[in-house]
């Protein structure tokens, strides 16, 4: 076994299942820290409900490697400070990360990476967050699909890379910091938060479970908001509770239901390169043509969209819907994203 030490930093990958960066730690090191970073400049600007949501993620986390003998260790602040600080700390020779897609992410990491280089540390990115990497699925003329179904086509036949195996590294039971709490560090209304799901791994795949039982008519039923014919599987999805490619492995294409739910996984990944492809999109349309749409700024109009008061009950009630739970049917984002910016702006 190696006598060297690495550092884990979890962002949006909070599982040890299918989790490259944790697998290649631990089977490349002797000791391992696991880290999650508190971020203040995302946390800060984050609703309460998500708040709650990602910390019992974190908690949860935390449960599951002191059950492997470590802990999770937590700290507040800069990532682009802590990271480094704590890497050199610690005497690690690497730290291992799970790649994000959205331009903070990718130019947090590149700060921290040169960083960790100026004081010989090893920066080891891996992909965790999709199912297949930015890069895999090209047309045949070699270049990323501006469109879904070619896309798909190619998608659908790539094979995927191993299943990655974790190691038997000892773990480092140091916590860190206090993990924050909603309530006390994030003040919310009573009632803000409302009930929280299982978090965790573990809740993922109780998730996962319900979502293969209802898969087989989910073709079907994935429409209709007055049922319940969706996965439920977003958050776990967003903060890496479950991997895309365990969902994709689990749900399987053995019916036409089950094939349409790994579809929208495939959806996931095409928005995912096209943005690391170009990061302009966060704020800029796809096609130059449209950026020279005037929008009418009707703030009266935006406020009224966000409580649920525009008189048009099927966007309120999702409005309403997403205010109360912290979710929204897929098919009611459509409509009321499409309103908002089709109709209010």
């Amino acid at each position: 076994m190696s006598s060297t030490s690495g550092l884990v930093w979890f962002r949006r990958d909070l599982r040890l299942d299918d989790n490259p960066a944790w697998a290649a730690a631990t089977s490349e090191h002797g000791q391992v820290t696991a880290l999650f970073v508190v971020d203040p400049a995302l946390f800060e600007r984050a609703s309460s409900r998500r708040v709650a949501r990602l910390l019992g993620d974190v908690a949860a986390l935390d449960a599951t490697l002191t059950d492997h003998g470590g802990r999770l260790l937590v700290q507040v602040g800069d990532p682009r400070v802590v990271v480094p600080q704590e890497a050199q700390r610690l005497g690690v020779t690497a730290v291992h990360v799970n790649h994000d897609v959205t331009p903070y992410a990718s130019e947090r990491d590149e700060v921290v990476r040169i960083a960790l280089d100026e004081r010989g540390i090893e920066w080891v990115p891996e992909w965790g967050t999709l199912v297949h990497e930015p890069g895999q699925i090209r047309t045949n003329a070699g270049s990323l699909s501006q469109v879904f179904t070619p896309f798909f086509r190619v998608w659908e036949r790539t094979p995927w890379t191993p299943w990655p195996t974790s190691g038997d590294a000892a773990l480092t039971a140091d916590p860190g910091d206090a993990l924050p709490t909603v309530k006390g560090d994030y003040p919310v209304l009573d009632g803000e938060v409302g009930e929280a799901a299982l978090p965790g791994e573990r809740g993922a795949l109780a998730r996962l479970a319900l979502a293969v039982a209802r898969a087989d008519s989910y073709d079907e039923d994935r429409n209709t908001p007055s049922i319940l014919g969706t996965s439920q599987l977003s958050i776990d999805l967003r903060f890496g509770t479950v991997s895309p490619r365990r969902v994709a492995q689990v749900v399987g294409e053995s019916t036409p239901g089950r094939a349409a739910l790994v579809r929208q996984l495939a959806w996931r990944d095409w928005y995912a390169h096209l943005l690391i492809g170009t990061p302009t999109l966060v704020e800029q349309p796809m096609k130059p043509q449209y950026a020279a749409i005037q929008w009418r700024q009707d703030d009266k109009g935006f406020e009224a969209w966000k409580n649920g008061r525009t008189g048009y009950p099927f966007v309120d009630a999702g409005m309403r819907q997403l205010r109360e739970t912290g979710w929204m049917h897929n098919r009611v984002r459509m409509v009321t994203a499409s309103f908002l910016v089709k109709n209010l702006l």
